[in-house]
């Protein structure tokens, strides 16, 4: 739920809670209050008919005063003689003791009739004080008294009269001097309590997700960076938490990013220096023995050239491979993609490879099946790659089994497999397997990282850079597939390079980005 939408639900609360409580307050105020003004309310018979409603009760005294008045304002009018009959008396006065009223009978200035327990004496000074109308005066008095209804009428006997229905309003006082209090009490007290109840959860659920943000920026700006941001909320605060979260991860990241970076700088530098130095230490020393005699025949000044021409051309092998995997690492080596036919470029590459010196005394296999296409399946093998990068990859791949063939005889084994035969994600691979010394378990996770030698020591003195294995990588990567390394001490390594297979005949070029035609093998 969005903050907006949660105040405007604690607005309309506001309204609606303090007007139901307002409600209840009255209606549960005025049905305690008006038991004592219920018509009759004196009378033990009467109290079982009270009104169901609270205010019932006024409707019911007023209307019966009024129902009364009107009936006596008849009679005094057409039959005044009634008024001098004691037994209507007694039953209009029963009657109006049922709403709280009595009867008083003037003729003239003296008193003729007046129902049990009204004071004659008080009516008449109020009457004589303007009655009604003094009621009207401004201020007013005291609430309490009688409420007098006057009917002037002419007797029978030609005398005049006068008719007073006095009310008892001590009742209706009453129930308003506790009531109103009550009421506005109920109303104060019911805003209070919505508004602060309200004011507190929303102001909570705000401020809480706040503070945690602060505290979160807190622990940031004091570079701890591993303790996350969860505020768990769907709303616009839980929106800037996430992005919050982001924020942290991605500054920790950063960072971590930099510190890898500058080790790796670091890392490179050093492995550099070490790899360099060691060639450039042999040509010192071979310089310094022609340079002093010490090469005093023909034999020996060639042998010392030899051996400069050897670690010279070592040192260029090193330098290409360090310019070559910088360049790859940046992304700036140009690929020119075509659609190859894998297996007989496996094929092509094998048969140069034997004319290759370096390979003299290797026996080269070739284990191509699936050259023939198969009639379930007659489509060749084909990738989008860069012939010249491929073949890099496979030649550093050679190098690297080269240096790790001690045994006779030495055999190096060219298979063409094709993974998810079928599937979106096809994927043609391309093993070379060797009958060499093998690789440490513990190592084999990093043979493909740069500098990386299986070797205790950091021996150079095949002008090995380390870097042959991770320029495998990088090269196979940009053709959007990866190489794998299976190995077991004493029976030999087997490289795995596995592309991406291809339905398209176009071809590409890019400069350092992944081919069309192909998905990421698995």
């Amino acid at each position: 739920m969005s903050i907006r939408t949660k105040l405007l639900l604690s607005y309309i609360a506001m309204i609606a809670v303090p007007v139901v409580l307002f409600g209840a307050v009255v209606m549960t105020a005025a049905g305690l209050y008006l038991r004592d003004m219920a018509p009759g309310s004196g009378h033990d018979a009467a109290r079982q008919h009270r009104p169901a409603l609270p205010f019932e009760a006024f409707r019911d005294l007023f209307g019966g005063r009024s129902e009364l008045a009107g009936g006596l304002r008849f009679v005094a009018a057409h039959d005044p003689r009634l008024l001098d009959d004691p037994a209507f008396l007694a039953d209009a006065e029963a009657e109006l003791a049922k709403v709280d009223a009595g009867l008083l009978v003037l003729r003239g200035e003296r008193t003729a009739y007046a129902s049990p327990g009204l004071d004659a004496d008080a009516i008449t000074r109020q009457l004589q004080a303007g009655g009604a109308e003094a009621a009207n005066a401004w201020p007013p008095r005291k609430p309490g008294g009688y409420g007098l209804d006057r009917i002037a009428y002419t007797a029978a006997d030609g005398q005049s009269g006068t008719l007073v229905i006095a009310s008892d309003m001590e009742p209706v006082a009453g129930f308003f001097r506790r009531f109103v209090p009550t009421v506005l009490l109920a109303l104060v007290g019911a805003l209070a309590l919505t508004n602060g109840v309200l004011t507190y959860f929303v102001s909570r659920s705000i401020i809480r997700p706040l503070q945690a943000l602060r505290t979160a920026a807190g622990h940031i700006r004091e570079g701890e960076l591993d303790r996350p941001v969860n505020l768990r909320r769907q709303d616009e605060i839980g929106q800037l938490g996430a992005a919050f979260e982001e924020m942290r991860v991605r500054l920790r990241d950063s960072i971590g990013d930099g510190l890898q970076l500058e080790h790796s700088r670091k890392e490179l530098l050093a492995s550099i220096s070490h790899d360099l130095k060691t060639p450039i230490t042999a040509i010192q020393g071979c310089v310094d023995c022609l340079q002093g005699g010490v090469a005093d025949t023909e034999e020996k000044r060639r042998k010392y050239v030899a051996m400069i021409a050897g670690k010279a051309s070592d040192m260029n092998r090193m330098i290409e491979e360090l310019s070559l995997y910088s360049t790859l690492d940046v992304g700036r080596l140009p690929f020119r993609f075509e659609r190859l036919e894998l297996g007989e470029y496996v094929r092509r590459t094998v048969e140069e490879l034997r004319l290759d010196p370096r390979l003299a005394g290797v026996r080269l296999e070739l284990d191509l099946p699936q050259l023939d296409p198969a009639p379930a399946d007659p489509r060749p093998l084909c990738v989008q790659a860069d012939r010249e990068k491929l073949r890099r990859a496979i030649l550093n791949v050679v190098e690297n089994s080269l240096k790790h063939m001690e045994r006779e005889p030495r055999i190096l084994r060219f298979a063409l497999e094709r993974l998810a035969p079928g599937a979106p994600d096809e994927a043609v691979a391309i093993r070379i397997a060797d009958n060499g010394t093998g690789i440490p378990e513990d190592a084999l996770p990093h043979v493909f990282d740069r500098f990386f030698r299986a070797e205790p020591s950091r021996r150079t003195e095949s002008g090995s850079s380390g870097l042959g294995l991770a320029i495998v990588k990088g090269i196979v990567e940009e053709h959007g597939g990866r190489v794998r390394a299976f190995s077991r001490p004493g029976e030999g390594t087997s490289i795995v390079i596995a592309l991406p297979a291809d339905r398209s005949s176009r071809s590409t070029e890019s400069p350092g980005k992944q081919p069309t035609g192909g998905g990421t093998p698995t």
